[in-house]
C-alpha cells in the first residue's frame, strides 16, 4: 500500500487527481500540497512513496526540491504531471532525475499504470519525450537566427560583440540567448554552449525550427 502526494495550485486539479487514486486499491493514502514550498514541507514529513506533482506553480520547482528530497528519502519518486510539453522544461526534469513525466491530458489508466511502474522501480516517459531523453538534438528547433547567436555563444562573444557582429541591438540579442537557455533547458550560456557542443546544435546541419 502506498502514500501519495499530489501537488498543484488549482484545486480542481487535485481533486481530479485524488478521485484517479482513490479509485485504486494499492493506494494507501493522499495527502495536498498548494504550491512548490507546501509539497517539500510535506514530502519531508509524509515522506510519500510517490510525489504526483505541477511543474510550474508558486513556491519552490519541483526540479528544485527534487534533489532535496532524494537526498533524504531516496526511496520517494516524483513524477511530473504537466500541461506544458516545452522541451527545455522537459530536458531540466531529466537532468533532475525525475522518475517520470506526463502530460495532464494522459487518460487516467494511464497516469495508474504509470504510478504503478514507478513504484515499482521504472521510470516512464511519454514517448516524445524519451526522444528528447535519448535524442534531444532531434527536437530542440533553433531559428536560423538563434543558431547564429548561439555559435557567437560559443566563441565567448559577449552580447555586445554580437550583436555588433549580426548588426542588431543587444537587447535583441539577449532576447535570442533567452530563448536558446529556454528551448535549451540550460541555466547559463556556459552549460548551454556544452549541451550544444555535445548534442551537435552547434552544427549548421542542424534543422531549423522553419523546417
Amino acid at each position: 500500500m502506498s502514500k501519495i502526494l499530489i501537488a498543484d495550485d488549482h484545486q480542481i486539479v487535485k481533486d481530479g487527481i485524488r478521485m484517479i487514486l482513490e479509485s485504486v486499491d494499492f493506494i494507501k493514502e493522499v495527502e495536498e500540497a498548494n504550491d512548490g514550498d507546501e509539497m517539500l514541507r510535506k514530502a519531508l514529513e509524509f515522506q510519500p512513496d510517490l510525489i504526483l506533482s505541477d511543474l510550474k506553480m508558486p513556491g519552490m520547482s519541483v526540479l528544485e526540491s527534487t534533489t532535496v528530497i532524494k537526498e533524504k528519502y531516496p526511496h520517494t519518486k516524483i513524477v511530473v504531471l504537466t500541461a506544458y510539453d516545452d522541451h527545455g522544461d522537459i530536458y531540466r526534469a531529466m537532468q533532475n532525475e525525475v522518475d517520470g513525466y506526463l502530460m495532464k491530458d494522459t487518460p487516467p489508466a494511464q497516469i495508474i499504470e504509470t504510478i504503478q511502474e514507478v513504484l515499482s522501480g521504472a521510470t516512464h516517459f511519454q514517448p516524445n519525450v524519451s526522444n528528447l531523453k535519448e535524442n534531444p538534438e532531434t527536437l530542440i528547433k533553433l531559428t536560423p537566427r538563434e543558431k547564429e547567436v548561439y555559435r557567437h555563444l560559443a566563441e565567448n562573444l559577449s552580447n555586445q560583440e554580437i550583436a555588433d557582429k549580426l548588426l542588431v541591438s543587444e537587447t535583441t540579442v539577449k532576447s535570442h540567448v533567452s530563448q536558446i537557455l529556454r528551448k535549451t533547458g540550460q541555466p547559463n550560456r556556459s552549460q548551454a554552449v556544452q549541451f550544444g557542443l555535445k548534442h551537435n546544435l552547434l552544427n549548421s546541419n542542424h534543422p531549423d525550427a522553419s523546417n
